[in-house]
This record gives structure tokens, C-alpha cells and sequence, in this order.
């Protein structure tokens, strides 16, 4: 027989040591981490002088996107961004590649395109964008009915024929010009009164599936391109922006609104006049991060918020660069996205940028995030950058 250790010095023998050496461990294995290089270049920031504004007024939450009815549930993935073309059938690029057209009942789609290498079972997964393709912004050419200009968020710039279904790059996102950075997140596209195309490059750091990662960083890594369809020349308009997002051309064709995603804000760049060139404030301090803007049947804007700023997390978030590299550098985006509460809601603005009212899904029970709005009259259309469906919400007057 062997002698039994007591329960007392053994126990104490065996557990003292073991919660040592697991200390020790994890000091060690805590340490190396901390100083393996971060993936993002942290800036703190603020996204206005002013606190965030209060839920009241036009901003009043009310449950108005939750009388929304969901189209084609789950046929359909991240439909990101609408067009019209003249005969007024809808268009949406989505999140498995590719450009569909609905039927003017929305009873029924048709696939257009597919801006991809491929077209394959797994197109929509995150981790095949880049071969699958993933079409954001979209806008048909002023001249030729059947060519859309398509923002493919891998590709760049590109032209689709929506008769033939070809595709051709104009602007490749990894060679976009000389002396241009190449483009991580090609996001929106617009063509002003002299036939110009001008689009977002959210980043050209970080592309769509790691695109959380410039909020983390808080930097401006953004910019507006303008493409010139006549000689193919591309430049830079407008760079240092956080997070370039969605662009609308103003009903007067002198400026340019530029969704200014990670600072709540929406900018307005001069298309002619004495300011030509130069970018001011058109709206700033929203209640959350806008995404992409389309026009209101009443003459102002349909903004989407991508976020919601609620509770103060992303505002507090943003004052704190040293945590923020802790949750990038650690892989904690997961967790922090789950503690950040969902909350659609979807803005119309006037022509002076002023809030005139908001529709709310104070918990998305119906919608899910939102990512863009077309105003059809009656109606509201909504689409996603994630949710497998589309959205008709009825419009009061």
C-alpha cells in the first residue's frame, strides 16, 4: 500500500504550485500579445463638439419601420443600395455578387450580372467577396440606358451591360492610377450633370470584411475619386475622409453630399461656384453613423443609419484609442458587437440638412439593419448591408 497524502499539505502541495505556474503562464502569454504589432494605428476622436442628440422632436423613437413587410426572405442577401432605370424597375447589388432586377410588383427577380471571378455555392459567405464579388453602390449611365456604373467593394469602379450582362473595370481597385493609393472598400457611385462619375473609397486600408477596424483606428483613411469617362483619367477629390460612405448629387447639381460614416456627419462638396473643389459641413452631430443617401419624394434626403448612437458606448468608445487597440489587437470586435444595442432607424432630412423626421425599429424586429432608403411615393424600400431580405415599409404623407 502507499502511503495517502492528507488532504491538508497535499492538497495544498498540489494546488499552490499549479495556480503559480498558470499565473505565470498567462502573464507570459498576455505579455507576448500585447506586444505583437496592432493591426490598426488608434487616433481618439470625437463625433461633434455637442452631446449626441436626444430621442425627441422629430427624433422621437416610434414604431414605425416595424409595420415594414419583409420581401423575398431569405432569396436574397445584403441587397446594400438601389437604382431605377427608366422604366422605373428596381436594381440591388448583393452580397453573393450579384446585380438582380425586380419586377415592378416585386413578386419576382431576375439576375442581371455578377461582378465575381465566379459564381459559386459559397458566394455570400465573407470570406469569398473578394472572388464572388460584392456590388455596392450603383448608378445607371446619363446617355446609354442599358450601362450601370457598379461600386464593387473589391474590384473598384466598374461598367456593367445589363442587357448582354458583361462587365468591364474602369478603375481597377488595385491599380487605380498613378500615384493613387490603391482602394480597399469601393462603396458608392454618382455621375454629375457634365457626364463625371464620382465614388467612394470607404478605405485604403481596410476592405469590407475587416471594415469595423476603422472605426477602431479612428483615422482617415477615406477619400472621394472623381473618374472622367471622356480621357479615363482618375484623381483624388477629396482624401482624408473617415470612412467616405454614400454620395448623393443635390437637385440644383452644385454640390455633392458625402456620407462621412465614422464622424455621425454628412459632408457637402462644391461642384462649381467660387468654392469649387472644397468640402464643408452639411450636417453633423446625427444620431448615428450614416450610411448611404438617396432623395425624398418631399425634396430633401433619405439617410440611413448604419449605427445607432444609444447609450453612449460609441462615443465614449471613441475617446479611448488605448482601448480601442486593446479590442483590435485582441480580436474582441465579437463581443463588443453584441453589447452594442440594435436600433434602426432611417432619417429624412430637408435641403438644408435639417432632421424633419425619423422611422424607428427600436429593436429590429422587423427590418434589421438598414443601409439605404428609396423613396417610391407611398412606400419606402429598404435595404441592408447584412439581412436576407428586402423591406416595404408604407409611407404616411
Amino acid at each position: 500500500m502507499q502511503p495517502q497524502a492528507s488532504k491538508s499539505d497535499g492538497g495544498r502541495f498540489r494546488r499552490g504550485p499549479f495556480v503559480l505556474i498558470c499565473g505565470a503562464l498567462l502573464a507570459v502569454g498576455f505579455a507576448i500579445a500585447w506586444s505583437r504589432p496592432s493591426p490598426i494605428e488608434p487616433v481618439g476622436f470625437r463625433f461633434s463638439d455637442q452631446p449626441a442628440p436626444s430621442f425627441s422632436g422629430p427624433l422621437a423613437v416610434n414604431d414605425h419601420l416595424k409595420r415594414g413587410k419583409l420581401l423575398f426572405s431569405r432569396d436574397i442577401l445584403a441587397p446594400e443600395s438601389f437604382v431605377l432605370d427608366k422604366q422605373g424597375r428596381v436594381y440591388t447589388g448583393l452580397g453573393d455578387g450579384r446585380v438582380i432586377r425586380f419586377d415592378r410588383e416585386f413578386k419576382s427577380f431576375d439576375t442581371i450580372l455578377h461582378t465575381g471571378e465566379i459564381l459559386h455555392h459559397q458566394c455570400g459567405l465573407a470570406s469569398m467577396e473578394e472572388k464572388c464579388g460584392r456590388p455596392l453602390g450603383l448608378h445607371f449611365h446619363p446617355s446609354y440606358d442599358d450601362l450601370l456604373y457598379i461600386a464593387d467593394s473589391y474590384k473598384g469602379l466598374l461598367l456593367g451591360n445589363v442587357t448582354s450582362g458583361q462587365v468591364k473595370t474602369l478603375v481597377d481597385a488595385h491599380h487605380p492610377g498613378e500615384g493613387i493609393l490603391p482602394m480597399k472598400l469601393t462603396n458608392d457611385v454618382t455621375v454629375v450633370s457634365n457626364g463625371s462619375v464620382f465614388f467612394t473609397d470607404s478605405s485604403n486600408k481596410f476592405d469590407r470584411a475587416s471594415n469595423r477596424m476603422e472605426f477602431l483606428e479612428g483615422g482617415g483613411n477615406g477619400r472621394l475619386l472623381h473618374y472622367d469617362p471622356f480621357d479615363r483619367t482618375v484623381r483624388v477629390a477629396v482624401q482624408g475622409l473617415h470612412f467616405a460612405n454614400g454620395i448623393a448629387v443635390t437637385p440644383t447639381g452644385e454640390h455633392l453630399l458625402i456620407s462621412e460614416t465614422m464622424r455621425a456627419r454628412i459632408l457637402r462638396y462644391h461642384l462649381k461656384g467660387p468654392h469649387e473643389g472644397t468640402v464643408d459641413v452639411f450636417v453633423d452631430n446625427l444620431p448615428g453613423l450614416p450610411d448611404n443617401i438617396m432623395p425624398s419624394s418631399r425634396g430633401g434626403y433619405w439617410v440611413a443609419l448604419a449605427v445607432v448612437r444609444i447609450y453612449g458606448l460609441l462615443d465614449t468608445l471613441a475617446s479611448l484609442p488605448r482601448l480601442r487597440n486593446f479590442i483590435a489587437k485582441f480580436n474582441l470586435l465579437p463581443i463588443l458587437e453584441k453589447m452594442i444595442p440594435v436600433h434602426v432607424i432611417v432619417l429624412e432630412l430637408d435641403g438644408r440638412g435639417n432632421v424633419v423626421r425619423s422611422l424607428h425599429d427600436d429593436n429590429a424586429e422587423v427590418t434589421g439593419p438598414a443601409s439605404t432608403v428609396l423613396d417610391m411615393g407611398d412606400r419606402l424600400l429598404l435595404g441592408s448591408y447584412s439581412a436576407p431580405h428586402l423591406v416595404v415599409v408604407p409611407l404616411d404623407s
